[in-house]
């Protein structure tokens, strides 16, 4: 999971907005989730990762 978010942190612009289900980011922060279990999603703002892994450049 490291190399996909290392790459999207990369390529995606400052606004973007992250939503997967079912195997959550295990380093970035989330912004929200919904549901359990199967049947959870988490969002994750580019912006609000970024301020965690500022190292990382576009």
């Amino acid at each position: 999971m490291e190399v996909l978010e290392e790459k999207l942190l990369k390529e995606l612009s400052e606004d973007a907005r992250v939503v997967v289900c079912r195997f959550p980011f295990p380093h970035w922060p989330h912004t929200c989730s919904k549901g359990a279990g199967l049947d959870q999603v988490w969002a994750y703002d580019v912006s609000t990762v970024r301020k965690t892994y500022p190292s990382v450049s576009q």
